[in-house]
């Protein structure tokens, strides 16, 4: 009955979105072609070059020549250290990259998702800085969100993990390997587009038919699409408040990122409420941090 009674919610919101859209359709499409440009400046060159390259990485055993130089399994640092230049929701896509391989355990995926939902530093430390009159206030939002990971890296760390043999695997063709990662790569950006424009979307239509005061308008559209969201924290003056909804923003990703992680992990035995967890423990962690940091 439960099922029923939210799918009827669900079709009910289609229903008026599509109404909604066809009765405002020159808007939509003008805001769809702005947002749509916006992404293929901003996010989609370096989303494609690091999620095409640590596909690659993995094929060609990057795991194994950690593991190797570590004496530990390398699988973590990987993902941590491509998800801190790659920006969200990398973390959930090479966790699950190396679970299907079977180089990490369910366990450690699961770890993983808690604590490896970074943001693009170049998004933090260019557009995000230009927001503040100090480029050191984007230092500081960046370091906290990164402390904030490790934090709940520490305190979530199981007490026993079952270590998997790492093996090295036959290296496949490089003309093979390359169209797969491609492949996969624009499959992810895809999936991501299509839910960020979606429910920008949503937030389009909405702030189009009511008129919220700053903060409450600020705060539903960063609900739904965290770069608009924080964009719009221009309209607000005081540079502490500003960064506290910044990092409220990154820290929980947006409806559209959760979405874009739930899809990835489907059918997987990656639980999607250790990643919601995780962006809990975050905001609390990186927003006391930052008050921490800028009353120091």
């Amino acid at each position: 009955m439960k099922k029923l009674k939210k799918t009827n919610i669900i079709l009910f919101i289609l229903i008026c979105l599509t109404f909604l859209c066809l009765l405002n359709s020159t808007m939509v499409t003008k805001q769809i072609l702005a947002y749509s440009k916006l992404f293929l400046e901003k996010l989609f060159p370096s989303s494609f070059l690091f999620f095409t390259l640590s596909s690659l990485l993995i094929d060609y055993n990057i795991i194994q020549v950690l593991t190797k130089l570590l004496k530990r399994n390398g699988a973590n640092l990987y993902v941590v250290s491509m998800s801190l230049i790659s920006g969200f929701p990398s973390g959930s896509k090479y966790t699950k990259e190396l679970l299907d391989k079977n180089l990490i355990t369910e366990e450690d995926a699961n770890y993983l998702i808690k604590y490896t939902h970074f943001p693009n530093p170049i998004f933090v430390l260019g557009p995000v800085s230009l927001l503040f009159p100090s480029k050191t206030y984007a230092y500081k939002i960046l370091l906290c969100l990164i402390i904030a990971n490790l934090v709940i890296a520490i305190i979530s760390r199981p007490k026993e993990k079952t270590a998997l043999p790492i093996k090295t695997e036959k290296t496949p063709s490089f003309a093979i390997a390359l169209p797969k990662a491609i492949t996969s790569s624009l499959k992810t950006i895809m999936l991501i587009y299509g839910t960020s424009v979606f429910f920008f979307l949503i937030a389009t239509i909405i702030n189009h038919y009511y008129k919220f005061p700053v903060l409450e308008y600020i705060i539903i559209n960063g609900f739904f699409d965290l770069t608009n969201g924080i964009f719009l924290t221009s309209l607000i003056t005081n540079p502490i408040i500003k960064g506290i909804i910044i990092i409220c923003f990154i820290s929980f990703g947006g409806i559209s990122v959760h979405m874009q992680t739930k899809s990835i992990i489907t059918n997987t035995k990656i639980k999607y409420r250790n990643f919601l967890l995780g962006r809990i423990y975050q905001i609390i962690i990186a927003t006391t941090l930052f008050l921490w940091i800028v009353n120091w």
